[in-house]
């Protein structure tokens, strides 16, 4: 039996422990309260239209139940991975990555909507998509996935996306979203637990940074340590297989214009750094600082001001155990489409092939820490 083999039938996230401990329960780990926390992440609320999307937020929260259920334990099971990207935001009427996604599960829609009237609640739930199936992986064989889009709203998003981990036991997290217009694939090292005073895809709500400061904590539990946290990958494996991938499919034109004009490599990003502050280090520390601690509580969703009786911040636990999990956010270039998502989709195909099978050979191509040494570019530009 391979090493990945006793890592799956058992249905433990232990890689290579062959005793598990008991199977954690399907509860979401969510709750809401009424009070505050002074050292918690506040999003600017002040305004009625900031209370309203931030109460429509809050409530598809605690009411959104995993859609990607878990049979672990079965000796069945498949690898299982979590892949998600994001919908629209801003100017992004669309968005690469969530199509990408989408794609990868037969049947699968992108959801496509327009932003409402201003001073209109933008609802978080038409912006979701959450599909399963079984699909099959050259060299992996069948894979139970679990594709979700993503609202790109401060908080939701990595919330949607560990209700899903708690209750799918996932092998792999691939989280990713966009960045600049032609670019290389950024493979994100890490992330920093800041987030930037901007407005999300509801365009009113924002964090608010403590007096002074440019930034707002994400995770106020998290220590001094843990300002920046290295994601978790087998590196070398998944980038080769990027690199393989995208030079087989380099003359896939759209328009006359080849991919490789469009997709230029992969790379492995620095952190932390600031122009990775925005929704998808928001998304991407969170979810990888709460699959890093079983049982602990983040108060995320703080609602500033608070109004008495109403919920005014979320409650989040993961108790599962998924600390070795390997997790990693991917930046992609945002003008992918047509025949270059296609091309795209299939060099995330490959990567999450290549990570499982680091999962089944074991030993050195074991996922590992995120670091800065790593590091072959510290990218600047937009907010991400």
């Amino acid at each position: 039996m391979t090493r990945f083999a006793s890592y799956t039938l058992c249905g433990c996230l232990a890689l290579g422990v062959l005793q598990c401990a008991p199977e954690a329960s399907s509860t979401d780990g969510l709750e809401g309260a009424t009070d505050t926390r002074e050292d918690a992440i506040r999003l600017r609320t002040s305004s009625p239209e900031a209370r309203a999307q931030y109460d429509a937020n809050v409530r598809f929260a605690l009411d959104y139940r995993a859609r990607c259920t878990s049979t672990a334990g079965s000796t069945s099971r498949k690898p299982r991975v979590l892949v998600t990207g994001f919908g629209r935001f801003l100017s992004n009427g669309t968005n690469a990555t969530g199509q990408m996604v989408s794609s990868l599960v037969p049947g699968m829609v992108y959801p496509r909507t327009e932003r409402p009237a201003t001073g209109t609640v933008d609802a978080p739930g038409p912006q979701t998509a959450v599909g399963s199936a079984r699909v099959t992986l050259p060299g992996i064989g069948e894979v139970d996935l679990c594709a979700m889009v993503l609202p790109v709203y401060w908080d939701l998003a990595a919330i949607l996306v560990l209700k899903e981990a708690q209750s799918f036991a996932p092998d792999f997290v691939l989280m990713n979203g966009i960045a600049g217009e032609r670019q290389s694939l950024w493979m994100e090292l890490g992330g920093v637990n800041r987030a930037l005073s901007l407005t999300d895809g509801s365009n009113v709500l924002e964090p608010e940074p403590p007096a002074g400061q440019r930034f707002a904590p994400i995770v106020p539990s998290a220590t001094a340590g843990e300002l920046a946290l290295g994601a978790r990958l087998s590196w070398a494996a998944v980038q080769r297989a990027a690199l393989d991938a995208q030079a087989r499919a380099a003359g896939v034109t759209e328009n006359g214009v080849r991919l490789d004009a469009v997709l230029q490599g992969a790379l492995r990003a620095g952190f932390p750094r600031d122009s990775n502050t925005y929704l998808c280090n928001n998304t991407s520390y969170v979810v990888n600082y709460g699959m890093g601690h079983p049982g602990l509580t983040m108060t995320l969703m703080q609602a500033s001001p608070a109004l008495t009786g109403q919920i005014n911040r979320v409650g989040v636990r993961v108790t599962r155990d998924l600390r070795n999990t390997p997790r990693v956010f991917v930046h992609w270039p945002s003008t992918l489409k047509g025949a270059h998502l296609s091309a795209s989709a299939d060099v995330m195909r490959a990567m999450i092939a290549a990570q499982l099978q680091a999962l089944r050979d074991g030993g050195a191509a074991l996922p590992t820490l995120g670091n800065n040494t790593d590091a072959e570019i510290m990218a600047s530009g937009g907010w991400f």
